[in-house]
């Protein structure tokens, strides 16, 4: 094995975990005049942490070994000037400049050698390896300028401004440029074993270097741009009459976005057809209505009625801007590779390019011979564009480290130099990018609430809320060119009828014949028609079969794109008329569209007593129920099926059913007269206890495998129905019939979601949790001129198991793999003079 392959034992034990953040405050305030007020604010907050588990690229908190931890600095430095001027009795402006500095350094774990090597993750089990996110370096600047002027009318307080801010930002994201493979179960008869072999676990399937597939960043992560934002707001308060109060307001925001440069050649026309962009235009109509009326409908003071709606518009994160930009698909990238078989066919097959051969490091380096028998080509020079790393199962990375994936443009992989006749290289899996769809626009969201409250007497108060909130166009990853599922398989049937010893959908064509008919029709190679994805033909796949003299085959994959047309696949590539203008050169393309949606409904109680007879209180129950379609940006959060996204609409990840929590406050106050020792002791103590009681969150329960043939691992869902065709069921409470079958070929009846588990999206919830606090405290005089204030906090005092998070496996799904801190103790002295 490669010598940056790390063993599951190695990843075992504790690991520490530092944070050092400190902050330094300075103000002055300075009267210009009686009226004129001017105040001068300057904050600088260093900040280090390591040992940090995070939790992107579906990273269950718990599971993440200590070379997956990263380490996070933060330089932040912002100054503030504001104006306060009294026109008059009625009117007041205030006017705010602020010069703020954010520097960011984001890193994979440098501590240990393992920190660097390319990331793996085994669903259920274990995540260990660079952090996929680092490295991140990024200096963001923000010069604001806001001014808001109120005034007093009669019954009405008027109140309008404008902010205007100017951000420059620099940034590096390697997202990962340092290798991710994601291993799931393994059937052996994939790689033509009998079947009277078992299927590998997913930990099986690591130990025997078979991983479902690999993705890495390639080009320059480096980009640089700015962003202006600009609102304008005016509202009104009107006092109507006694015990009824309208506010009433409009807000406007509108963003100058950057401007970002356009994709070229191929890829411009691929961005056509794809229905994609670079970059979010202006959205020009954000206009935010908002409204509250309060009302006390017998004037006595003791019961309140309050109502609200407000729309207010989200600023698309510049997170957005930089990959759209620096993970283009071109110029700079994503490498995504299945794993599909190993070297049968010997030296010069492009199907050796395969995540298995990618792990085991059975590729040549860039001085290797191209009759290495897993070598994918014969040109030299193909090979050395490359670039591959035996020992560190990557490519462009060198001696590994922060320069993975840099500073090799001429890379075989970037702005096309695959198809260049140099260097060509027929790619089965085509490189894919970060873009934004066509025509995105902001998100926004309508909130809305009802509340009334009662004082009740004797210093108790009841308040009983509705709250509601609706999203609309949200953020939505979603892969704009992934594979049909369904015509792959067919392709692959067909094969089978016509005598072809295939072992998957997607080694079809990949041997010495690359089409044919059979019984059930005519079939072609499935890299030849880009895993039958949207896009049409692999240009380079077509370009080799030409250069061997294949015309036939070439002619067949452009007739049944042809025949597919109807259904939105490209025609326009044409690899037999000489050129390859209008085709496509892109694998899978996962997007952030904003057509994601949420809904929120709340209902709370409030009591509350106010401190009087040495104690005060408040209770509250929260009933809440959150449902969406998406959660994140994050690639790996496409819906199962990106052909039916909205199909993975459910309940939310941060949805919680219900929530109590209970605080207080006791005070002795003078015990026995303050007279004797023992009047002494008991007096002046103050008990603060806090208890919640919260119902579990979902999470979504996977196989682990891309079952659909959509090259995800982390979207495919189980099936709650049993095929005896389809192997062994795991028994779950989670499942609506109790059990849980992973989906197979078995299961295809000629449609696209029969290849989809129909377990609904975030079906499993974890445990409840209960977290009970006190703090104790005592002021202890030392004279006339000195006390003490001394206290002793108790977290988790029952020391109660709290699961954290759990194991989206669904062999184990529902396995606890972190727990919240346990019982803790935190004394503190303060002497007061």
């Amino acid at each position: 094995m490669p010598t940056s392959y790390q063993t599951l034992n190695s990843q075992r034990g504790n690991f520490p975990v530092f944070e050092g953040t400190s902050v330094y405050s300075l103000r002055l305030d300075q009267n210009l005049s009686n009226a004129n007020t001017l105040t001068l604010r300057a904050n600088v907050s260093p900040s280090t942490v390591n040992g940090i588990e995070v939790s992107g690229e579906n990273q269950p908190f718990g599971q993440n070994a200590y070379s997956r931890t990263s380490e996070q600095t933060f330089r932040d430095v912002t100054g503030v000037v504001r104006d306060t001027w009294i026109l008059s009795g009625k009117q007041l402006n205030e006017f705010t400049f602020q010069y703020s500095r954010r520097g960011l350094s984001y890193f994979y774990n440098t501590a240990i050698a393992g920190g660097s090597d390319p990331a793996v993750n085994i669903p259920g089990f274990a995540d260990f390896g660079r952090e996929p996110y680092s490295l991140i370096q990024r200096t963001e600047k923000r010069y604001q300028f806001a001014d808001n002027f109120t005034w007093t009318l009669g019954h009405h307080t008027t109140k309008f401004g404008a902010d205007f801010n100017y951000i420059p930002l620099k940034a590096v994201f390697t997202v990962n440029y340092g290798g991710v493979y994601d291993f799931g179960p393994f059937n052996a008869t994939n790689l033509g074993f009998p079947s009277l072999f078992p299927q590998l676990s997913p930990v099986q399937s690591y130990g025997a270097g078979l991983p479902g597939t690999y993705v890495q960043g390639l080009g320059s992560p480096a980009d640089s741009f700015t962003n202006t934002p600009i609102g304008a707001y005016w509202q009104d308060s009107w006092q109507v009459r006694r015990g009824v109060t309208l506010n009433y307001g409009l807000r406007y925001d509108v963003e100058i976005p950057p401007s970002l440069k356009a994709p070229t050649g191929l890829a411009a026309s691929g961005y056509q057809f794809l229905g994609l962009q670079k970059g979010i235009q202006t959205d020009k109509n954000n206009f935010q209505p908002r409204i509250g009326l309060s009302i006390d409908p017998t004037g006595s003071g003791k019961t309140v009625i309050r109502s609200s709606y407000g729309l207010f518009y989200d600023h698309p994160l510049l997170g957005l801007y930089f990959l759209g930009d620096a993970s283009d698909g071109s110029t700079s990238g994503q490498l995504a590779f299945g794993g599909t078989g190993l070297c049968s066919n010997g030296a010069g097959d492009p199907s050796n390019l395969n995540a298995f051969t990618i792990f085991q490091g059975l590729l040549p380096g860039p001085n290797g011979s191209v009759s290495s028998q897993c070598s994918p080509t014969t040109s030299a020079a193909a090979l050395a564009a490359l670039n591959y790393s035996p020992d560190q199962q990557r490519f462009s990375c060198g001696q590994g480290g922060a320069t993975c994936g840099t500073n090799f443009p001429q890379s075989a992989f970037l702005n096309q130099n695959y198809l260049n006749p140099s260097t060509f290289l027929p790619l089965g899996f085509q490189p894919f990018g970060y873009p934004q769809g066509k025509n995105f626009v902001y998100a926004y969201a309508q909130q809305a609430n009802f509340t009334i409250e009662r004082d009740l007497g004797g210093g108790y108060a009841l308040s009983l809320a509705y709250n509601f909130t609706g999203g609309r166009h949200l953020n939505r990853p979603i892969n704009a060119n992934t594979v049909r599922g369904d015509l792959l398989v067919k392709n692959f049937a067909a094969a089978l009828a016509a005598g072809q010893n295939v072992s998957s959908p997607f080694t079809v064509g990949s041997g010495s014949v690359h089409c044919g008919s059979g019984p059930l029709g005519p079939w072609v190679s499935s890299s030849l028609m880009n895993f039958f994805r949207p896009s049409g033909l692999n240009p380079s796949i077509a370009g080799g079969l030409l250069g061997i003299g294949d015309v036939g085959c070439v002619a067949a994959g452009e007739q049944a794109a042809s025949n597919l047309a109807n259904q939105g696949f490209n025609t326009a590539c044409n690899p037999l008329g000489g050129t390859f203008n209008g085709c496509v050169p892109f694998g899978d393309m996962d997007a952030n569209f904003s057509n994601g949606s949420s809904i929120y409904h709340g209902f709370s109680a409030n009591l509350r007593k106010q401190m009087g007879s040495h104690y005060t209180f408040q209770a509250s129950y929260t009933w809440a129920h959150a449902i969406d379609d998406s959660t994140d940006l994050q690639s790996p959060l496409t819906p199962q099926d990106s052909y039916f996204p909205g199909l993975d609409r459910s309940t939310s990840l941060f949805d919680q059913r219900h929530r109590f929590v209970f605080s207080g406050v006791y005070r002795t106050g003078k015990v026995m007269g303050y007279d004797g020792v023992a009047g002494k002791l008991l007096s002046n103590w103050t008990f603060a206890p806090l208890i919640e009681f919260s119902s579990g969150r979902p999470f979504n329960i996977l196989t682990g495998a891309g079952d659909n043939l959509q090259l995800s691992s982390f979207t495919a869902r189980p099936n709650t129905y049993v095929n005896p065709a389809c192997g062994s069921i795991v028994s779950s409470k989670y499942s609506p019939t109790g059990i849980l079958e992973e989906p197979c070929g078995a299961d295809f009846n000629g449609t696209l979601l029969s290849l989809d588990g129909n377990l609904g999206r975030n079906a499993g919830i974890t445990p409840w949790t209960v977290f009970n606090d006190i703090r104790i405290s005592r002021n202890i005089p030392l004279g006339e001129r000195m006390n003490l204030d001394a206290s002793l906090e108790v977290f988790n005092i029952a020391n109660r198991f709290n699961v954290a998070a759990v194991s989206p496996l669904m062999t184990n799904a529902g396995q606890p793999s972190a727990a919240y801190d346990p019982r803790q103790l935190q004394i503190g002295l303060r002497v007061n003079w």
